[in-house]
């Protein structure tokens, strides 16, 4: 069942919330135990059929932990899941970026992102080689400007029925910095989704936090329904999140497009002796093409002649790589 504490088992709170996160770390590796330990104690179808990539069973005092993977193109399968548990002791968690929206084009998505980083892959299988003049110069500041321009639209059609349907408590978790909240919330609201009802706080409270593992610090939030955690270990800032806000589930579903994300939170829970189910959303394409490349160069181009027109200053620090995010 779910378990709430109240402001005056404050110091319950603290205390589980310690042992909590030290019991995820050591299930973790050692590179990440240290930095985890300190920071929590200061395609296209609409085929519904999945296939299960993984399952674990690990034997716990009054039963059997489930740890369990599956490759799916629709949301809905995840929904049916959640349907088969406890609702109230289900916590149901969703990705943003090409899980929930997806981006117009091609430049400022999250494939381009992937492609700046080098590590984007062409329709024949092989890493895209990203040449240094094809790369901004400040990325995450380009991010925040194309996040601000651009709109976002639904993975599929359906998207905001199914989402909105669920009766469990919901999470958006993105890997998305805080600095975007802004043009974040629009595009959810565009796209019809709102989460302040399904909040794990009062509709007045939100959380600012930063947070340090394995020798980095980010600055997290989580807002009306949406913990942005900038690129951190996706598992383990869930897990601090409800020790903050002082919820337990024992079972978690988990929709992400990244498997690395799915990876983390899948051994992250398991550490913490919860139910796991996730669901790797496989439904947006991740190839990068040669017209996708040509079309961001030439956006690349474009956009920095007009901050060079007409926000001199702004394209000057960007040369420069003095970067703001």
């Amino acid at each position: 069942m779910l378990k709430k504490f109240r402001v005056n088992q404050a110091n319950v709170t603290r205390l589980q919330r310690k042992s909590l996160m030290c019991a995820v770390m050591f299930g973790l590796s050692a590179s990440l135990l240290l930095g985890g330990c300190a920071s929590g104690l200061s395609s296209n179808g609409n085929t519904q059929a999945s296939t299960a990539q993984s399952a674990t069973a690990t034997t716990k005092e009054h039963g059997q932990i489930v740890n369990v993977v599956y490759s799916s193109n629709d949301l809905q399968d995840a929904v049916d899941k959640a349907k088969t548990l406890d609702v109230q002791s289900t916590l149901l968690v969703f990705d943003i970026d090409d899980t929930l929206l997806t981006a117009t084009e091609f430049f400022g998505s999250d494939k381009w992102y992937d492609w700046q980083r080098g590590r984007a892959l062409s329709p024949t299988g092989n890493v895209i080689a990203t040449q240094d003049s094809e790369k901004v110069n400040c990325l995450f500041d380009t991010l925040g400007m194309v996040f601000e321009i651009a709109v976002n639209k639904p993975t599929q059609a359906d998207m905001a029925t199914l989402v909105n349907g669920v009766s469990n408590d919901v999470v958006i978790l993105t890997a998305r910095s805080g600095a975007y909240r802004a043009a974040t919330m629009r595009e959810l609201a565009r796209n019809k989704l709102d989460f302040s009802d399904k909040s794990l706080t009062s509709p007045d409270v939100g959380l600012h936090y930063d947070y340090t593992l394995g020798g980095r610090t980010a600055n997290v939030s989580y807002v009306e329904g949406v913990f942005m955690v900038q690129g951190m270990n996706k598992g383990v800032l869930l897990l601090d999140l409800l020790a903050r806000t002082g919820h337990e589930y024992t079972s978690v579903v988990f929709v992400d497009d990244k498997q690395h994300n799915i990876d983390n939170m899948g051994e992250a829970l398991k550490a913490a002796g919860v139910n796991f189910y996730g669901y790797h959303y496989t439904r947006i394409a991740k190839t990068v093409t040669n017209e996708e490349v040509v079309q961001a160069n030439a956006a690349r181009e474009a956009l920095s002649e007009l901050l060079s027109a007409h926000f001199a200053d702004r394209a000057e620090h960007i040369n420069q790589r003095q970067c703001d995010y």
